[in-house]
């Protein structure tokens, strides 16, 4: 029996809880969200400005890479966390603080692609999202296949935490701030 969206499984496959009792804990969610996307912006400012004595002004590609840590990093544990847990409540922290640490991704690669190229940044982050949108496609499809083979969504959050921490390898190894773009004299920020 095929399905065409695969998270109506988690209401009526195997129904732990009510509707009631989802809505009960889904007002956590946007308020870890904006949090967390307040607290990321203002630690990389400060972390690039120097304005606290403890923190003295770090290079540019330094935060960069430490708020990719903590966006794709701590992202995917707590994501392997969501697939071990059998309580609606620490399901509940596990996907919050999951999609909540994703917020340092703005503080991170997001804005890179403008240290990199600013004469061509619209066109890259186009290209950037034209790949993500097509990850999105191809996990949907992935994900409902191994629902329906495994029966898990366990398997669902390994896969999650590999991509991500496939793409904070690559950018770790390879990410610099250094312009590329159409300038001919390089800053290294």
């Amino acid at each position: 029996m095929g399905h065409e969206v695969w998270q109506p499984l988690l209401l009526w496959k195997d129904p732990v809880l009510t509707l009631q009792q989802m809505s009960q804990g889904g007002n956590l969610l946007p308020v870890v969200l904006c949090l967390l996307l307040l607290h990321s912006t203002l630690l990389a400012a400060h972390l690039l400005q120097g304005d606290l004595p403890q923190l003295q002004g770090y290079r540019v590609i330094t935060v960069r890479k430490f708020m990719q840590v903590m966006g794709l990093g701590l992202s995917s544990i707590f994501a392997l966390c969501l697939g071990h847990t059998t309580s609606f409540l620490k399901a509940m922290i596990f996907a919050s603080a999951s999609i909540g640490f994703q917020t340092f991704n703005h503080s991170g690669i997001s804005v890179n692609i403008q240290d990199l190229a600013p004469s061509c940044a619209g066109f890259l982050f186009g290209v950037a999202n034209t790949a993500g949108a097509l990850a999105g496609v191809v996990g949907v499809c992935l994900s409902g296949y191994l629902i329906e083979t495994t029966g898990s969504w366990t398997c669902v959050f390994h896969l999650v935490a590999i991509i991500s921490n496939l793409g904070l390898g690559t950018f770790l190894v390879f990410g610099k701030a250094q312009r590329v773009d159409l300038v001919p004299t390089h800053e290294d920020l």
